[in-house]
C-alpha cells in the first residue's frame, strides 16, 4: 500500500494503517514543520522504518534504517510442527541492533583466530622490522624513556640508520614488561591493535552505511590477502592502517551529527601519524580532503573544531619538537629512500613522477592480480593483493558511491581512496606503504555485497538465509586461508635467502639457546649474511651481552684468525660451499643442518680446521686479488663496453649491465669496488644510476667527456637501510663521453671486505 502517489494528499499526523503480513507504506513529508509518528504494533509484530533524507533537488544524502519488535504474547498453543518452524525460520528478519551486533561479534571473533591460528610460523620469516619493535620498546624503558640520542619520550625512534618508528614501540612496552620477548607476543599485540581497522569498518558499515550485512565488511577484511598477511606481523604498516581505519569511522560519526566523536578522530589521526611515516602523508591529504568537502558542517559546529584543533595543535607538540631536534631529518628519509624528491631534476619533473607513481597506486591490476613490484615477502603467491574474485562487489561499490556522491560517507570513501596512495608515490610503489588503500576498498566491496543481497531480498530471499550463506562462506574462506598460508605458504618462494623471504631467525636462535643451554662455554660463530639486521634480532632473542659472536666466515677465509677446538661454526650454504672448495679449511666436520622449509639445507653447524700450508695459500690470493680484470660485454641498451673490474666471489660482471635487478656482482675483498668503463663509441648522456643494497656507501662517479674536456666528478654519501637503493648521478645537462669510472666504498669496512653491486645503468 503506498500513500505517497501524486493524486493522494500528503499523509496527516493521524493516518492509519491496519496490516497483515509483509507490506511497505511510504509517507512522504513536504512540510518544514516538526512532525511525530506514532506506531502501534500487534503482538508478535515487526516494524523497520527507513528514515531517507532528501536535499533541496531531491537527491538522497543519508539513509538511516532501524528496526522494532514487540515480542508478543505467551504462546500456549501446542508445540509447532518442524514444517512449521522452518517456515517460521524463513520468515525470520535478523535486523535488530541486537543481532547485527551479535554478527558482528562472531565476525571479530573469526577475524582473530584466523590471525592466532599458527600466528608465529607464518609470516614464515620474523623480520628485523617486527623484532626492532620490541627492541626498541625494551631499550626505552631501560634507558628511562629516553631515545639513544637522549630525548625524553622521543616522537619517533631510530630504525635502521632513520627515525621512523614511534606509536608501533610504545605499544609493545606493557606486553614485553608483562609476558617478555617473543614473536607471539610481539606479533599479538599488533594483532590486537589490528582489530580496530576490523570493528571500525564493521561499525561504519552498520552505523554509516546501515547495512544490514555490516559484519561481512569485518571478514571481507580479514581474507584480503594483503591484510591477511601484513595483519599478522608486527610491521608498523598494519597498525598505522588501523587508526586509519579508526580516524574514518569516528569521523564519520562526527559527519553524521555527534561532534564528540571528532575528539577521538583528532587522537586516532595522531596515532596514525606517529606510527609509520608514509601515514604522514595519507593523514594530510585525508585531512585536507575533508576540510573542503564538509567545510558547511565545519562553520556550523565551528566550537567543536576550535577544540579539535586545540587537542590536534597539543598532539602536535612532539612532532614540532622532533624537526627542531632532527630539522635535516625528513629530507635524509628521502635521501635514504634514495626518493626523485631529492634529485637534481626539474620539479615539473619531480611531479611527473609522483603522479605516474601514484596512477600505478590506483591501477586494479596491481590490487587484484599477483605483481612482480613488491617483494616476495610481501605477497601471497597467486593472490592479488585484494582478491580477484571481490573486484565486481567493488566495483559495485565504487559505483555507488560515486553516482550517490553527494551522500556525505560516499565522499569520505572516495577521498579515502585517493588519499591511500599519496605518501607511498612519495618513494615508488609498493604494498607496505600504499596498505591504507585496504580500509576504503573493503568498505566500498561490502556496499557493492550489501547491494546484490538488497537485490536478492526483493526476489523474496529470506533475509536468515543470506545471512547464513554469506557469514557462513566467508568465514569458511577465512578457515582456507589459514590452511593455506600455514600449509602451502612456507613453499610459495624458494628464495629463503637475503634478497628473498629472510628464513631462519626463529630457528637459529633458538637452536643457538639449546647449545648454549647444553655448553656455556662454546664458542659459536654465527653468519649474519642470511638477514637484514641480524644483530637486531639478535637482541631480540638473547639478553646483552650476547652469548656469540656474528661474522662474515670471509673473516676465516681471506686473513688467518684463531680457531679454538671447541669452536662451531653456523653457516649459510654459500658459505659452507665456499668452506669447503677453498682448500683452506681441513676436517671440516657436519654436527647438524638446519633446513628450509623445502627440505633443502639451511644452516650447516659445523667445526672447522685451518689447512697445514694457509699461510702460503693467502699470501698468494692477496697478491692476484690487487690486479683488475678486464672483459667486453654488451649492456642491456646495446652499448659495447670494455670493463676492468676488481675479482668476484659472487655473480659475474655482466650482471651489472643485464637490466635485471636481481642479480648481482660482489667483490672478492676489494672495498672500494673500482669499475673503469670504456665505451667503444662515445655515448651522449643524462645520469648514471647504481642499484646497490642497505650497506652505508660512498659512491663516486667521474664521467670522462669525448671532447678531452675536464672530468665531471660525482660523489654520494647513503646511510645503512634496510632496502636496495638506486643512486642517481644526474648531469646538469647532457654530456658526450667515452668513459666513466665508478668507486663504491662500503663506509664502515675496511679491507677485506665484500661490496655487492646489482646494477649500473648509463642513460
Amino acid at each position: 500500500m503506498k500513500t505517497n502517489e501524486p493524486s493522494q494528499p500528503e499523509p496527516s499526523p493521524t493516518s492509519e494503517f491496519s496490516m497483515q503480513g509483509e507490506q511497505k507504506v511510504d509517507l512522504s513529508f513536504k512540510t518544514q514543520s516538526k512532525v511525530g509518528i506514532a506506531i502501534s504494533m500487534a503482538p508478535g509484530s515487526e516494524v523497520e522504518v527507513r528514515i531517507q533524507r532528501l536535499d533541496s533537488d531531491g537527491n538522497e544524502i543519508a539513509v538511516e534504517t532501524t528496526s522494532y519488535s514487540n515480542p508478543g504474547l505467551p504462546d500456549n498453543s501446542p508445540a509447532a510442527s518442524p514444517k512449521k518452524i522452518f517456515k517460521s525460520f524463513k520468515r525470520m528478519r535478523l535486523t535488530t541492533p541486537s543481532w547485527q551486533m551479535w554478527l558482528i561479534a562472531a565476525a571479530l571473533v573469526v577475524y582473530l583466530v584466523s590471525r592466532f591460528i599458527g600466528l608465529s610460523s607464518y609470516p614464515i620469516y620474523f623480520f628485523t622490522d617486527e623484532a626492532v619493535q620490541t627492541v626498541l620498546a625494551a631499550d626505552l624503558v631501560r634507558d628511562g624513556f629516553h631515545s639513544y640520542t637522549k630525548e625524553l619520550l622521543p616522537a619517533f625512534l631510530v630504525n635502521g640508520g632513520q627515525f621512523n618508528l614511534g606509536t608501533s614501540v610504545y605499544a609493545q612496552i606493557l606486553p614485553w614488561l608483562m609476558f617478555g620477548k617473543s614473536i607471539w607476543v610481539t606479533r599479538g599485540t599488533s594483532v590486537l591493535i589490528t582489530l580496530l581497522a576490523a570493528l571500525a569498518v564493521g561499525l561504519t558499515m552498520k552505523n554509516i552505511v546501515k547495512s544490514r550485512y555490516a559484519f561481512a565488511a569485518i571478514l571481507l577484511l580479514s581474507i584480503t590477502p594483503a591484510w591477511f598477511l601484513h595483519s599478522r606481523t608486527a610491521f608498523e604498516t598494519a597498525m598505522a592502517v588501523s587508526f586509519y581505519a579508526a580516524f574514518l569511522y569516528t569521523y564519520l560519526k562526527y559527519r553524521e551529527g555527534s561532534p564528540r566523536h571528532l575528539i577521538a578522530a583528532v587522537v586516532f589521526g595522531a596515532l596514525g601519524f606517529y606510527s609509520y611515516s608514509p601515514a604522514q602523508m595519507v593523514m594530510a591529504v585525508t585531512a585536507l580532503g575533508l576540510l573542503i568537502s564538509d567545510w558547511r558542517v565545519h562553520l556550523k559546529n565551528w566550537k567543536m573544531i576550535l577544540i579539535g584543533a586545540g587537542v590536534a595543535a597539543l598532539l602536535a607538540i612532539p612532532y614540532i619538537r622532533f624537526l627542531i631536534l632532527h630539522p635535516d631529518e625528513n629530507t635524509r628519509h628521502l635521501q635514504i629512500l634514495n626518493s626523485y624528491w631529492i634529485q637534481s631534476i626539474p620539479f615539473i619533473k619531480k611531479l611527473g613522477i609522483y603522479f605516474s607513481e601514484y596512477l600505478k597506486l590506483l591501477n586494479p591490476f596491481y590490487w587484484f592480480i599477483p605483481n612482480q613490484i613488491d617483494l616476495e615477502r610481501h605477497m601471497m603467491k597467486n593472490y592479488g593483493h585484494l582478491l580477484r574474485w571481490s573486484l565486481p562487489f567493488f566495483l559495485l561499490g565504487l559505483g555507488i558511491a560515486i553516482r550517490k556522491i553527494k551522500m556525505p560517507q560516499n565522499r569520505v570513501f572516495l577521498i579515502a581512496l585517493l588519499a591511500a596512495p599519496s605518501g607511498a608515490a612519495l618513494a615508488g610503489a609498493g604494498i607496505t606503504r600504499a596498505l591504507f588503500l585496504v580500509i576504503p576498498a573493503v568498505i566500498l566491496t561490502t556496499i557493492g555485497l550489501d547491494q546484490i543481497l538488497t537485490w536478492l531480498e526483493k526476489w523474496k530471499t529470506p533475509r536468515a538465509i543470506l545471512i547464513a550463506i554469506i557469514f557462513l562462506g566467508l568465514s569458511t574462506f577465512n578457515g582456507f586461508m589459514v590452511q593455506d598460508a600455514l600449509v602451502n605458504g612456507p613453499l610459495w618462494y624458494k628464495n629463503y635467502g637475503l634478497a628473498g623471504q629472510q628464513y631462519g631467525a626463529n630457528q637459529v636462535f633458538s637452536e643457538i639457546k639449546q647449545m648454549v643451554r647444553a655448553n656455556p662455554h662454546q664458542k659459536i660463530f654465527l653468519s649474519p649474511s642470511w638477514s637484514n639486521g641480524t644483530d637486531v634480532l639478535a637482541r631480540f632473542f638473547f639478553d646483552d651481552p650476547l652469548p656469540f659472536e656474528m661474522g662474515s666466515l670471509d673473516g676465516f677465509l681471506y686473513e688467518k684468525r684463531e680457531i679454538s677446538e671447541d669452536q662451531v661454526f653456523i653457516l649459510i650454504p654459500e658459505e659452507m660451499e665456499l668452506a669447503r672448495t677453498s682448500g683452506k679449511f681441513k676436517n671440516i666436520q657436519e654436527l647438524d643442518i638446519l633446513p628450509y622449509p623445502n627440505g633443502d639445507p639451511g644452516f650447516y653447524i659445523v667445526t672447522l680446521q685451518y689447512a697445514d700450508n694457509i699461510d702460503e695459500i693467502l699470501l698468494i690470493e692477496h697478491n692476484v686479488r690487487q690486479q683488475l680484470l678486464k672483459t667486453e660485454l654488451t649492456n642491456v641498451d646495446g652499448d659495447q663496453l670494455i670493463v676492468q673490474y676488481p675479482q668476484l666471489d659472487m655473480g659475474n660482471i655482466e650482471a651489472l649491465f643485464d637490466g635485471n635487478y636481481d642479480t648481482l656482482a660482489r667483490t672478492f675483498e676489494a672495498n672500494p669496488m673500482k669499475l673503469m668503463i670504456t665505451l667503444e663509441n662515445s655515448k651522449t648522456i643524462n645520469q648514471v644510476a647504481i642499484r646497490i643494497g642497505g650497506t652505508a656507501s660512498t659512491l663516486e662517479v667521474q664521467i670522462v667527456p669525448a671532447d678531452g674536456s675536464t672530468p665531471v666528478t660525482l660523489q654520494k654519501i647513503v646511510t645503512e637501510s634496510n632496502d636496495f637503493r638506486d643512486i642517481l648521478f644526474g648531469l646538469e645537462k647532457p654530456l658526450d663521453v667515452t668513459e666513466i669510472r665508478i668507486s663504491i666504498l662500503n663506509t664502515h669496512d675496511v679491507e677485506p671486505a665484500h661490496v655487492h653491486v646489482w646494477e649500473v645503468s648509463i642513460k
